[in-house]
């Protein structure tokens, strides 16, 4: 029997038979039978490491590439773990791992590959192979650092090895698609605050980025509170596909472990029409704020579980489009009454107690003592010949409202101050209608002399700071909902502490209203912004046409204005109009911002305004402005927007409805 020692070099050349005979199977395409052959000669190799021996340090060889520590991993492999140099070992190994690369086996591949590394670390066909498995499976970033390492570790035993230049070669053809990735290798909550920036849809679209940052974005206990809030705008072009939105909402909740905070949803008809409203409900218990539109028109929501309860909802909005029937508004709101601080319903429903005054809330509702802030318009298109829903029923129920927003609804300015005596923010719409009863004291020291905000809209001053006697239902056909008021004195309000004032008329103040109205807060300071539209030409200009501002018309405090109504009195075209405007400017030197509407102001003017300050201009004018805007920016880091002022309570974006169908102002202009 022949001994070890005389049998070794017997095995060598049946291992290079069995590798030139499966090259040959190779070539002509029969890979399974040339797999085996490759398998064949690697058991011949006198080294006895087989290739399923190469498998055991794998994970370990990959986490050193990575880390660049590559060199350090293998030293520490060496002790249980055996070398081999062998050209014709190396050779089917190789082979074997093309053969299942042409076979679609890139997993066999990466791991045959791997451990290739091991078996001969200072032979750059290892590298080579495992940097083009690394490529096909898209791990750029990997193969380069393996190719940048397998290059340090073959030049120190062979610098001049024919493979090295290929090598090189690899790796700077790979080079240009390795990018950093932030989110692998910042602290998370580096990452978390970098992610907070983002909107909801940019972050939907964040997982799909790799499977590092869906890991890391689904998984992360750090990042969970980024899905708390959730913001979905829906359109017949871009949504989420109709099918998927109720799977696609609970794996959005179960990545904030459902404890969603914030809930969104513009685009509601799209968002349910494969789930129902109560499934999204149930799977937000833990709400803090809901708000809801719908973009293409009215849509009713009709039902709730029974025993529906929101004990953290703060903040309701029912947006344009959304009509609840009064049962579902009634029911929603009592879920959460206890918690509830905001409330916004711009279509309130129509019901029989409508008649009474009443509708929709009535003494049976739940009380809603911490409520502050109340956004109520009832739809024009739903006005009938009757008064009107008023606000009685919701000031009995809210006794602690501290802001109201109010349209198409007949209300009291002395019952606004009397049932709610914490008011210091008021909006009034053009719609809504002024009702005093008679008896009644006058308006005078009726208004909370610590009112911060007051904004309204009308067609005269008069309509909504009058004392009335009650209103008379006209027998109007065109207009059934109009009301025949008799207007008595005009008391308007003298407010020392206002920050914010905004009024919309038809026809301008007069002087003594301006000054009544404006020169309290002008004179304490607090006034920061100033819109009321037309503005009072007349306090500019005399007979001749010579500037006369007023001396009280200046404050250091106002930052924004609006400058409308000059056009429609036919004065842009005189040169004196620039030398008030300029005056009247000049009076706010900290002013910032200012709404030139759909005036036409030369752009000379327009310059001048930014050369004293002013950051923002607002205009709707159809001349292009390009020139101007790029000046602006250049020179003064300042902004020529064509579009209206975000940020007043007229523009809110829920009264859309209203401004196609009624407000049509003569010479002002609303959104």
């Amino acid at each position: 029997m022949p001994t070890s020692e005389g049998s070794a070099p017997a095995r060598e050349p049946a291992g290079s038979l069995a590798l030139k005979k499966g090259l040959e199977l190779y070539a002509q395409k029969d890979y399974e039978a040339a797999a085996k052959l490759f398998k064949k000669a690697i058991n011949s190799c006198s080294c006895q490491i087989h290739g399923e021996m190469l498998l055991d340090s794998n994970e370990d060889i990959l986490t050193g590439i990575e880390n660049n520590q590559l060199k350090e991993v293998l030293s520490t492999l060496t002790p249980r773990s055996r070398r081999c140099d062998k050209q014709v070992h190396i050779h089917a190994l190789d082979s074997l791992i093309a053969t299942y690369e042409i076979l679609f086996k890139l997993d066999k591949c990466l791991n045959l590959a791997v451990g290739m590394v091991n078996l001969a670390p200072r032979e750059p066909k290892v590298y080579l192979r495992l940097g083009k498995i690394l490529r096909l499976k898209s791990k750029q970033n990997l193969a380069y650092h393996m190719y940048r390492q397998g290059i340090e570790l073959v030049e120190r035993k062979n610098p001049n090895h024919s493979l090295l230049p290929k090598l090189r070669a690899q790796r700077d053809k790979v080079a240009p698609l390795v990018g950093f990735d932030p989110v692998t290798k910042f602290p998370i909550e580096l990452v978390r605050m970098t992610f907070e920036f983002l909107d909801f849809k940019t972050l939907c679209r964040c997982l799909r980025v790799s499977k590092d940052w869906n890991n890391i974005l689904t998984k992360s206990t750090v990042l969970r509170d980024l899905w708390h809030v959730q913001t979905y705008k829906l359109t017949h072009r871009s949504h989420p596909g109709i099918r998927r939105m109720l799977p696609t909402f609970k794996a959005y909740n179960k990545y904030g472990k459902n404890a969603l905070r914030e809930l969104s949803i513009d685009g509601l008809s799209h968002f349910l029409q494969w789930c129902k409203f109560s499934q999204v409900i149930e799977i937000s218990q833990q709400l803090k704020v809901l708000k809801l539109r719908e973009p293409r028109g009215s849509f009713e929501l009709e039902s709730l579980p029974p025993k529906l309860r929101l004990p953290q909802l703060t903040n309701l909005s029912l947006g344009y489009g959304v009509r609840p029937q009064p049962q579902f508004l009634e029911q929603l709101i009592s879920a959460c009454g206890s918690s509830l601080e905001e409330l916004s319903v711009f279509e309130l429903p129509y019901c029989a107690r409508l008649a009474s005054g009443q509708a929709p809330w009535y003494p049976g509702w739940v009380k809603l003592e911490k409520l502050k802030v109340v956004r109520l318009a009832y739809p024009n298109y739903e006005s009938r010949a009757d008064l009107g829903p008023n606000l009685r029923g919701i000031m009995e129920l809210a006794p602690n409202v501290e802001e109201v927003w109010i349209d198409n609804l007949t209300y009291s300015p002395k019952m606004l101050m009397t049932k709610w005596p914490k008011l210091q923010y008021i909006f009034v719409g053009n719609h809504a209608r002024l009702f005093t009863v008679v008896g009644e004291d006058n308006m005078e020291g009726s208004f909370n002399e610590n009112m911060r905000e007051l904004h309204f809209e009308g067609r005269s001053v008069q309509s909504r700071f009058s004392t009335c006697y009650p209103p008379m239902v006209t027998s109007n056909p065109q207009a059934p909902w109009l009301l025949t008021i008799h207007v008595g004195s005009s008391v308007l309000p003298q407010l020392r502490r206002l920050e914010r004032l905004s009024i919309l008329l038809h026809t301008p103040l007069t002087t003594s209203e301006f000054e009544t109205v404006v020169r309290p807060g002008i004179e304490s300071g607090t006034l920061r912004e100033l819109d009321i539209r037309p503005f009072p030409v007349n306090i500019l200009f005399g007979s001749l046409f010579k500037v006369v501002i007023p001396d009280w018309l200046r404050s250091e405090s106002i930052t924004y204005l609006s400058i409308t109504g000059l056009t429609v009195a036919n004065l842009c075209q005189y040169r004196e109009c620039d030398e008030g405007l300029l005056t009247l400017v000049d009076r706010f030197p900290n002013l910032r911002s200012i709404d030139i509407s759909n005036e036409q102001f030369s752009d000379a003017l327009l310059a001048k305004f930014i050369q004293r300050g002013v950051k923002t201009i607002y205009h709707r004018a159809k001349q292009s402005k390009a020139d101007l805007q790029e000046w602006a920016s250049t020179h003064y880091n300042a902004q020529i927007i064509s579009r209206p002022p975000p940020h007043l309570p007229s523009m809110h974006p829920d009264r859309q409805r209203f401004f196609n169908d009624h407000l049509q102002f003569s010479n002002t202009e609303l959104p």
